[in-house]
């Protein structure tokens, strides 16, 4: 048996290499896919106490607004830890910024010192709880006696080589640390790096201290994003009763701040809870240094790999089905013979089986080439993550699934044949009195599914253009931005140094235009509430006024319209405001004019509006344009953007490498690192052109399946009407005609397929869309390019057999009757 199904793989070429290339492809998009999704659901798998643990994440509300953050407020931690109220474990995860790190040179090894970026470092406030909550194994030292006191410090593996990458664990034990030049650590304990995704990543552990900071009346209301406090208990009820409590102790230190400084308006924040297993799936809560994933996306992707496979097996059942008729004279005389039923299905299932292992094995080098093509959408973690056994399990039930799926039906149409039949030459294998057309169902199938994707991939594709293309509201052509590091900002030359390389930089040849200041489009932000007291002594008006830092040619610079008033003027501190036109609505004011010269902000901060400028998207396009105000604050202009002159960008690498040389003899230290800024704000709708570039690969797939399964129910329709072509072409039928007779029963299923899918479509992309404040609508023309792709694909995989049909000599089709 597995002899026959080998020679009949070698004795058809054709649709062996289709049916195995089909499989490959349909088998490789899961591999891939199974990749990305296995890693994304892994994330706190392995935690021992996963189940019992929650974090206290903050809910903002105001003005219809509804927005969650990932911190909390140092103060919730210590009177959380001082209570308990029946909680296993209060744990805080409270980043702590470092500036410098300096390790005092020891056993043969230099001093070393470096600089780490916010990305690089990961140092975090804790106790000794959180080797109780995250379990590690300790390689150095124990989670009893390494974290209790403040001067100790927990090293990972990793971090611990980092520093000390000629000594062993044993001899790193006891070594000094230096945090920011002043604060001295002891390494007290090192413990293995986790080895499962996780967003537990801190590497370096020092003991958390109440500060006098801390004890302030406002800091209640201080909410930082890197100020993660995680609990466990036995309960989800605990944890509730637990929240409720600080719920009410904080409302109440709130209106003791209100009374005590006699603040006229209301903070909202509402501590709620949330499950760890949800927390890498929360992609509504602001959180800037954890990935997250949609679970949306997730099984989407399952969807997506889940489809692939199908098509590729339809695919498959077409093309098996479609040689049936070439091999009637096989199933017939074994059929006289006396084969049974079973003996042909488990010869049909024998040659499925080792066509799809053909493929898997195919598919493991596929698949590896796939992950590379797709670059950034699969991260390096991602690639690193193995779990053999769930591996072997997955791949394992969808290869035993590909086999039968794929292989049941064209078994069971080869048992059904009637010999009478074929040696009747009625070659149309009917089962009872009704021909094949369940094949049909599944083009129709297939390229219902392809008709999905390819308009799918045009409106994504429109609307991540729109998104790009769209006019900001400022001019972001030829800008390059350059931030000063931490280390020189803090430098005491700094501030006469900035304005003197300003000029420097402006005199470069091919600079057009700089300016300081904060990019009017980014994910960073600063906000706060200013209120604005009406003259008639009304109530008043408090709005959420989201601010940038500017100089005064920060306009000019980025082309920004200023419709009333004047520009700021310099100054040591804020003297006054530029505000957006949304500002001036949200105030109540009915013109620009009447909002200059007006006054708002906070208590003893109050400025007055200078100028009011037109409305320019600070956020992505998933929030609307908010209240906005530009000040002047000498203190805070840290950002060099540079504009380069657009009709030379063939000079810009000499006019960049220019403009480095002048950075560099200030700031002699500092190596002059830049962004364009286009390519920033193309990197913000990332998570959109990695859904782009997915969808477009799975239409290319969905396309060239559905097509390689057409190519079947093709070959077969010509197969069995060669007759009726011979005939036509005696009677003076020309190609042209026979090729349109043989294809317009193809067009037909298409046209078919698209009036199914095409409601589909408009129902995903029109809630795909609605996440965006600013979108596209959805027009006609990408459901016409759809359509016309998927027959021009059709036409072109017809039409070789249908021009070969009607190419060949009547005579051979006709002789054989």
């Amino acid at each position: 048996m597995f002899k026959n199904a080998i020679r009949q793989l070698i004795r058809n070429k054709l649709f062996s290499f289709l049916n195995i290339l089909g499989l490959t492809i349909g088998i490789s998009s899961c591999w891939v896919i199974y990749k990305y999704v296995s890693y994304e659901l892994s994330f706190e798998k392995e935690l021992p106490k996963k189940e019992s643990i929650y974090r206290i994440i903050s809910h903002f509300k105001a003005e219809g607004r509804d927005d969650l953050h990932s911190g909390v407020s140092r103060p919730i931690y210590f009177y959380l830890k001082a209570n308990n109220f029946g909680l296993d474990e209060v744990v805080p995860v409270f980043r702590y910024f470092v500036e410098t790190v300096t390790i005092p040179a020891t056993n043969g090894q230099e001093k070393k010192q470096e600089e780490p970026t916010f990305d690089e470092t990961a140092t975090i406030e804790t106790d000794k709880d959180y080797f109780n909550l995250i379990e590690y194994n300790w390689l150095e030292g124990n989670k009893e006696t390494a974290l209790t006191s403040p001067h100790q410090v927990v090293l990972t593996e990793k971090r611990a080589k980092h520093y000390f990458p000629k000594l062993s664990n044993a001899e790193i034990l006891g070594k000094t640390i230096i945090y920011n030049d002043s604060l001295k650590k002891e390494v007290s304990g090192i413990v293995a790096d986790l080895s499962y995704p996780t967003e537990f990543t801190g590497q370096e552990f020092i003991l958390i201290r109440e500060t006098e900071r801390d004890k302030n009346l406002r800091t209640w209301t201080h909410t930082n994003g890197q100020h993660k406090l995680y609990v466990s208990a036995q309960s989800e009820g605990i944890v509730h009763q637990a929240v409720q409590k600080v719920q009410q102790f904080s409302d109440a230190k709130w209106i003791e701040i209100k009374n005590k400084e006699l603040l006229d308006y209301n903070f909202t924040r509402t501590l709620i809870t949330m499950p760890l297993l949800e927390s890498h799936f929360s992609t509504a809560m602001m959180e800037r240094d954890v990935p997250k994933t949609s679970k949306r996306i997730i099984y989407s992707l399952i969807g997506v790999g889940i489809f692939l496979l199908v098509l590729a097996c339809i695919n498959y059942i077409n093309l098996s089905t479609a040689q049936l008729p070439q091999r009637h004279k096989e199933i017939g005389i074994r059929k006289t013979l006396g084969g049974s039923k079973r003996s042909f299905i488990l010869q049909m299932m024998c040659e499925t089986a080792l066509v799809v292992l053909i493929a898997a094995f195919l598919s493991f080098f596929v698949s590896q080439l796939g992950i590379y093509l797709l670059g950034d959408l699969i991260s390096e973690s991602n690639k690193a993550y193995a779990d053999p056994t769930l591996f072997v399990g997955i791949m394992g039930g969808l290869l035993i699934f590909t086999i039968l799926f794929a292989g049941l039906y064209p078994s069971w149409m080869m048992g059904k044949v009637n010999p009478i039949d074929i040696f009747r030459s009625k070659n149309l294998l009917a089962v009872g009195k009704e021909k094949i057309n369940l094949r049909k169902g599944l083009i129709i199938f297939q390229f219902i599914i392809a008709q999905i994707f390819i308009v799918g991939a045009i409106i994504i594709g429109q609307q991540l253009n729109y998104v790009v293309k769209k006019d900001f509201g400022f001019d972001k052509d030829a800008v390059i931005l350059a931030q000063v590091s931490y280390k020189i900002y803090k430098s005491k030359n700094f501030q006469s140094k900035k304005h003197a390389l300003l000029d420097e930089i402006r005199k470069v040849p091919g600079v057009t235009n700089v300016t300081f200041g904060s990019e009017p489009f980014s994910d960073n932000y600063a906000s706060g509430e200013m209120r604005y007291y009406p003259a008639d002594k009304s109530a008043p008006i408090a709005r959420t006024v989201y601010t940038k830092t500017i100089d005064t040619a920060y306009l000019n610079f980025y082309k920004l319209e200023l419709i009333a008033g004047s520009n700021l003027i310099p100054s040591d501190t804020t003297n006054g405001l530029l505000i957006n036109e949304t500002a001036v609505r949200a105030y109540g004011f009915k013109t620009p004019e009447e909002a200059i010269g007006k006054v708002i902000g906070q208590t003893n901060r109050m400025y007055p509006i200078v100028g009011v400028i037109k409305d320019f998207h600070s956020r992505d396009f998933y929030t609307p344009i908010e209240p906005t105000a530009l000040v002047y604050d000498e203190r805070d202009l840290q950002m060099y953007n540079i504009k380069l002159d657009n009709l030379k960008k063939s000079d810009w690498p000499n006019i960049i490498e220019n403009i480095q040389q002048r950075w560099s003899k200030f700031f002699p230290s500092e190596e002059f690192s830049y962004k364009f800024y286009d390519e920033l704000v193309l990197a913000l709708y990332k998570k959109e052109q990695q859904l782009a570039k997915m969808t477009n690969i799975s239409t290319g797939i969905a396309i060239l399946i559905s097509c390689l399964g057409l190519f079947g129910l093709a070959t077969l329709s010509t197969f069995q009407r060669s007759k009726e072509i011979g005939i036509r072409k005696v009677l003076g039928a020309s190609v042209s005609g026979i090729v349109g007779m043989l294809s317009k029963d193809f067009v037909k299923l298409i046209l078919l397929a698209f009036v199914i899918a095409s409601p589909i479509i408009y129902w995903a992309c029109s809630k795909w869309l609605n996440d965006f404040v600013y979108r596209i609508e959805i027009s006609w023309l990408p459901f016409l390019l759809g359509g016309m792709l998927a027959i021009f694909a059709a036409m072109l995989t017809i039409g070789y057999q249908a021009v070969k049909a009607a190419r060949a000599n009547p005579v051979d089709s006709l002789r054989d009757e």
